[in-house]
């Protein structure tokens, strides 16, 4: 009796252990609770003299349009995943998909690029107005004996005409100068909606509009709400992602499973016969999690920022924001209690401002953004110069180095045969630097006096010029040119 009394109690303690549910059944609960967002938009900036013009990007890099119209019609587009946490249409997902950063190194060199490419074509058409209008000069000089009343009005008016085209133009050219940092850049959106799991989209107009109503102003809590336009979820979404009752006290331990669902790439691998699908990825805790970050063992693609991760049983943990830059197959999320107190306009302050190196996966911006200063790296630059080591020279140049003056795409050798052709006729060369001026975290001029000695010319030089330089995020040169 005491054997069957000692099984009965083992069964009663063992045999009604609660079992997680299965990932399937997880996965059938929250599919239509995550959604697939569409962000379309494009960037209007302002200098401070009040030029503007307006860009979108393609592959993180700007193309550039006069008109907004221009603009507007080739308006970028964007894909994240976005969630329900509420009954009256209220969405989380990532930050940087509902405002994608304009401040990148790329993005940075495309305006600088941009703003040169028109200043050089403009001072190309002043210099060709003023040599036509030279030559008229000339011609209504040298013919003026020969020439009737009307022929010299119609020389004359010609001639006044370029000539007030030179003043628009050099009008035009002053007002690319300008101080960078009063330089604004707004997000203009055209477009954001979300297409829900298993529903069938074939245009913009099967996308349900929403708009942006909340974002974190804490820098590295890269989260966002959004809202349905109606306020109302989806009759199809009947299983929400609660943030009620999340606390600090649900912990996650290494090795325990996490799974995600989202939209990776978008809609191009959400498309099947079907309709829009999500898709449901799982891995494992890989980090001991603090309240700053969870970092999990589930490869993401672009499309897959602002996707819920949840544990086994289907509670929110995270969400999904960023893939590790230098590893595939790991990726991290920001605890749901970020999340939560977002939502309740509480505040964030105790989360850490202090990632990893990562990369966010739906527009791969630069999401960890710190100050820097790269004028020491200018100025031990210039001593490598100074030392010809030309193996010194070419370590602090960036693998995507893709200008050095008038050349182009410069290559190792391009580059060692023009500083040995200039070595091998100049000596006692020295750059007396007046000021290194920041123009932006990855964009620097360089004033300064260079002096050398000519030895074809037998006599000491010295010029005055500005040089600019420009660093991709790791601090190597990308660019080098000289600027009037």
């Amino acid at each position: 009796m005491k054997n069957i009394s000692y099984s009965f109690i083992l069964f009663i303690v063992f045999g009604c252990t609660e079992k997680p549910p299965e990932p399937t059944k997880l996965y059938n609960e929250y599919r239509r609770s995550v959604a697939l967002i569409q962000n379309s938009y494009y960037f209007k900036t302002t200098l401070d003299n009040g030029f503007e013009f307006y860009y979108t990007l393609e592959n993180d890099e700007p193309v550039f349009y006069d008109e907004e119209q221009d603009a507007i019609s080739n308006a970028g587009v964007s894909y994240g995943t976005g969630f329900f946490i509420s009954s009256t249409g209220e969405l989380a997902t990532n930050r940087h998909v509902i405002y994608p950063s304009q401040e990148t190194a790329l993005i940075t060199k495309g305006i600088n690029d941009y703003l040169n490419d028109i200043k050089y074509k403009l001072k190309k058409l002043i210099n060709e107005t003023r040599n036509e209008n030279s030559k008229l000069a000339d011609a209504y000089n040298e013919y003026y004996d020969y020439l009737d009343y009307d022929k010299k009005v119609e020389l004359k008016d010609e001639y006044a005409n370029r000539k007030n085209e030179i003043i628009e133009l050099e009008q035009y050219l002053e007002n690319l100068d300008f101080n960078p940092n009063n330089t604004t850049t707004e997000l203009k959106r055209i477009f954001l909606g979300i297409a829900l799991d298993d529903t069938h989209v074939t245009s913009e107009n099967d996308f349900i509009e929403c708009v942006a109503i909340k974002k974190s102003d804490v820098e590295n809590i890269d989260l966002a709400i959004i809202q349905i336009k109606n306020k109302t979820t989806p009759t199809s979404a009947t299983k929400i992602f609660d943030l009620e009752d999340i606390t600090l006290k649900k912990e996650l331990g290494l090795n325990d499973k996490v799974y995600m669902i989202g939209f990776n790439h978008g809609i191009s691998l959400a498309h099947t016969g079907n309709g829009i699908k999500s898709q449901f990825t799982q891995g494992t805790i890989t980090q001991d999690p603090d309240q700053n970050k969870i970092l999990y063992s589930i490869p993401t693609l672009p499309g897959s920022s602002g996707s819920p991760v949840i544990d086994e049983w289907g509670n929110l943990v995270a969400v999904n924001f960023a893939k590790t830059g230098d590893f595939q197959g790991f990726s991290f999320g920001i605890p749901s209690l970020a999340l939560t107190n977002l939502y309740n306009n509480k505040s964030n302050a105790n989360f850490s401002n202090s990632y990893p190196e990562s990369v966010p996966v739906s527009t791969k911006n630069d999401f960890e953004r710190k100050e820097v200063d790269y004028s020491e790296r200018i100025r031990d630059f210039l001593k490598a110069e100074e030392k010809r080591d030309f193996d010194a020279i070419y370590g602090f140049l960036s693998p995507k180095f893709n200008r050095y003056y008038d050349i182009t795409d410069p290559s190792y050798s391009k580059l060692k045969n023009r500083y040995e052709y200039l070595w091998g006729f100049t000596s006692n060369s020295k750059n007396y630097i007046k000021s290194i001026d920041k123009i932006n975290d990855y964009t620097y001029d360089l004033n300064t006096r260079y002096t050398y000695y000519n030895h074809r010319k037998g006599r000491e030089f010295s010029v005055n010029s500005t040089v600019r330089f420009l660093f991709d995020e790791n601090g190597k040169i990308v660019e080098t040119y000289g600027i009037d």
